[in-house]
């Protein structure tokens, strides 16, 4: 028997490392990544007519704080997060520059973008796969190796070609750490502290956010544009010291070819593969390509049979699938779920038009185009880690996302009135409204896809959240680009202006600017507004859907046992409990008849370790 098997079976409760220094407790302290004690399996009505287990009440839910491997844990986190995050912001206000200064086309520009989206989106449920049999802190150095090596291709790339390779092994890398975040989190953290936990690992996110067009304005130059990306290579580095170092999650032992054997390659290709065209089409339907060209048609149907194909495959033919019909198992899954496929699809929409709107109709530069997004991402943080601690404070979540999407939806309905003559003060405060709603929902809908997933299905759950966040950002800009297109060039024709504009309306940028203060520059402006109050409209149309269908999602316990087969390892944790059993082990000795099981055990342990 080795120490580590030992205290899987005595699985004390789970404190912070500063526990010894605290009275004895009733039950002893467990190591992370366990079942904590006092978790009694309790069956409770969830309100969609099946029955939760594995639920706690009262005196049963333990209080729990990080130690100090789980903290590093989560710094290790955040700090990767907030790279992501900066890498997938920084470009919306030095796009155009990098499309000028690598001679690339508009609809070239156009996938600098929507190539890292479409790869984070389509690889996240298999990274998460990956992760359970491989093992987490081995996918994460993996997927970080990707993420540096395509920020350095990106840096040094002097064609559009050279580009978009860089962005899809960032994609690759950017994905990954995004799902692997949240997996561990779930790995580590009890459901009812993690909303709290959590939002410290979106605040981050939402830091990214905030810097991101800023640090990309400032660095909008022909000269310069290439720091865009060398900015991101010491958080690469950092990263990949850290990950070693402090993410020390153990997973089950398994050989090489019992790992291999395990993944599930066939659903894997057949997602991934089926997605890619699916999002594809999506992206440069009525954009590149009109809807009805084979090019969108094509991997359009293509796309959708095999995603058909996939589900089948996954729910018959898989031997251990990625991608669980479990997750699916209640009504309030699917509206949960939904939700977060229209808030991540809302909110890239507004990320990308907005700063697109202060540049083409109030003519601001890059750098205070990304100084103005403030308002909405400075909320961002607040909101998530205010609403966070309030859920895992009283365990209710349902209030979050109602409050969430009437602010969204208000909020956004607001922008349709914007125009040149619109003051600072009034899209600043409609944008303060904006980030509160979506900082709410960004927690609340996390906790909420783990609450109604099964007993062991909480880190499937939370992939499957990250994927359709994701897939819903991959798809927002390819829509909200069709709409505000249509939109605008009927507005043109109305004006007896030129069509092509719209079609390449980010490139006509240039040409705006350095036209004087004339009718034609007034005319072009007002059909830039008219395709953004399209794409407004057509936002808020969908955050109104998801108000309506949040309205039905029924509340699920969040006082849940933490199931995890990867476990922290936690060496003072362990040293710790050496010292508890050798005193009582001493104690046992100097009294005569009274050695014990646990001092018999604690010799044992010693001479292991030795």
């Amino acid at each position: 028997m080795t120490a580590t098997n030992l205290l899987d079976q005595q699985a004390p409760q789970h404190t912070s490392s500063s526990a010894p220094q605290q009275p004895e407790t009733t039950e002893p302290l467990s190591p992370p990544g366990t079942v904590l004690p006092n978790m009694r399996s309790k069956e409770h009505s969830d309100g969609d007519n099946e029955q939760q287990t594995g639920l706690l009440k009262g005196t049963d839910i333990p209080k729990w704080k990080p130690n100090f491997t789980e903290t590093m844990i989560m710094v290790t986190l955040a700090l990767l997060s907030l790279m992501v995050s900066l890498d997938a912001t920084v470009i919306v206000t030095s796009l155009s520059t990098i499309v000028q200064a690598l001679n690339a086309t508009a609809t070239q520009g156009f996938w600098i973008g929507t190539s890292y989206l479409l790869v984070v989106a389509v690889t996240m449920p298999f990274t998460a796969s990956i992760s359970d049999i491989v093992g987490r802190p081995q996918t994460l150095f993996v997927t970080v190796v990707s993420f540096t090596v395509g920020t350095i291709l990106c840096a040094v790339a002097r064609s559009i070609g050279l580009m978009l390779v860089g962005r899809c092994l960032q994609g690759i890398g950017g994905g990954g750490v995004i799902i692997l975040s949240l997996v561990i989190f779930s790995d580590i953290v009890p459901l009812r502290f993690r909303p709290q936990y959590v939002g410290v690992l979106q605040g981050a996110w939402a830091l990214g956010s905030v810097i991101g067009p800023i640090i990309g304005g400032a660095f909008a130059h022909p000269n310069r544009w290439r720091w865009v990306f060398y900015i991101m290579l010491p958080f690469c580095g950092t990263g990949l010291v850290s990950i070693p170092l402090f993410i020390r999650i153990r997973r089950p032992e398994a050989t090489l070819k019992q790992m291999l054997s395990r993944v599930d390659w066939i659903g894997g290709f057949l997602f991934i593969s089926s997605a890619t065209g699916f999002l594809i089409a999506i992206s440069w339907g009525g954009t590149s390509y009109p809807w009805h060209h084979w090019r969108t048609l094509v991997p359009l149907i293509l796309g959708v049979l095999g995603l058909i194909a996939t589900m089948v495959y996954e729910r018959y033919g898989a031997k251990e699938a990625f991608l669980r019909h479990s997750l699916f198992h209640v009504k309030s899954a699917h509206g949960i779920y939904i939700g977060t496929f229209v808030q991540g699809l809302v909110l890239y929409a507004q990320l990308y038009y907005i700063p697109f709107f202060y540049e083409a109709v109030k003519l601001y530069s890059p750098l205070r185009t990304g100084v103005s997004l403030l308002p909405i991402l400075l909320t961002l943080i607040p909101a998530s880690v205010i609403v966070g601690a309030a859920i895992t404070r009283t365990g209710k979540y349902l209030w979050a996302i109602a409050i969430g999407w009437v602010l969204t939806t208000l909020a956004t309905g607001l922008t349709i009135s914007w125009d040149r003559g619109t003051h600072t003060a009034v899209w600043a405060v409609e944008l303060i409204i904006l980030g509160f709603g979506h900082g709410l929902n960004l927690n609340a809908l996390n906790t909420a896809s783990q609450a109604v997933s099964k007993p062991g299905d909480e880190g499937r759950a939370v992939g499957m959240y990250a994927f359709l966040r994701s897939f819903g950002m991959a798809i927002g800009v390819g829509v909200s680009g069709s709409v505000f297109q249509n939109v605008m060039k009927s507005k043109l024709r109305d004006l007896g202006l030129p069509t092509e504009i719209a079609t390449n309306a980010e490139a006509y940028l240039l040409v705006l600017k350095q036209m004087g203060d004339t009718p034609e520059r007034q005319t072009v402006i007002e059909a830039y507004v008219s395709g953004f109050h399209g794409v407004f409209a057509f936002l808020t149309a969908l955050a109104g859907l998801a108000l309506i269908i949040g309205l039905f999602i029924r509340h699920h316990e969040i006082n849940k046992e933490l199931i995890t087969e990867h476990k922290v390892v936690d060496d003072a944790r362990i040293s710790w409990r050496h010292s508890r059993q050798s005193s009582r082990e001493a104690l046992s000795l100097m009294t005569p008849g009274t050695t014990t099981n646990s001092a018999m055990q604690s010799r044992e342990m010693v001479a292991e370790q030795v």
